[in-house]
């Protein structure tokens, strides 16, 4: 039999009063990711998920400042990025965005190309006559907000590594494009728009898919 040495704990429970409109947002941001409020918050205290917050009242971007600092990251870190890497980059960008936050972070639109998603006006600004060159442009660091930056280089962290074809394969594999372009030939030209639903579908059923394990 065994002695108690210690005397016994006592549970402290504390109660948070919010508004209903407070508690209706918590709801809905549990929602998308299929867990209920106390699911939820217990990922958020083993650190699984965090909230950052995004104000509403964004300037809205555009592609090419995101490609910029793509860019401009890639000289900082000796990272060889040629035109079609970048869209994948961008791409990518724009997925997990709409995925965590649940809106775009630049308006236009992808075409779901034989090599993967293009936006054609980017693809033109930096193509040069051989496209699989590195982007020589000399860029300086573009003026982004502190979290935009940091979700970028979040991005820059996942896909930097990878070159332009492993990013085709990883992303031609995806259900975006896939749907995309439908019944047509994988090597028959398509310009079909991705759609951001699509993608935001995809990525956060993503994120869920990896919070769960």
């Amino acid at each position: 039999m065994l002695a108690m040495t210690q005397a016994p704990s006592i549970k402290t429970e504390y109660q948070v009063t919010v508004n209903y409109p407070v508690w209706q947002k918590v709801e809905q941001i549990a929602e998308q990711f299929n867990l209920s409020v106390s699911e939820l918050l217990e990922h958020l205290a083993k650190g699984q998920l965090k909230i950052i917050a995004v104000p509403t009242n964004l300037e809205t971007l555009s592609d090419r400042e995101i490609a910029n600092y793509f860019i401009w990251l890639a000289s900082q870190s000796d990272v060889e990025i040629n035109v079609y890497k970048l869209q994948k980059l961008v791409y990518y960008a724009q997925a997990w965005h709409l995925a965590i936050y649940g809106m775009p972070l630049f308006n236009a639109d992808f075409q779901a190309w034989v090599h993967g998603p293009v936006i054609p006006d980017l693809l033109e600004k930096y193509q040069s006559q051989f496209s699989c060159e590195q982007i020589a442009d000399k860029i300086e660091q573009p003026k982004l907000s502190e979290e935009i930056g940091e979700f970028l280089e979040e991005v820059a962290d996942a896909y930097f590594e990878d070159d332009d074809e492993t990013l085709e394969r990883m992303i031609c594999d995806e259900m975006p494009w896939l749907e995309a372009r439908g019944n047509i030939p994988r090597d028959e030209s398509c310009h079909a728009i991705i759609s951001q639903e699509s993608m935001k579908q995809y990525y956060s059923t993503r994120i869920k898919e990896e919070t769960s394990v």
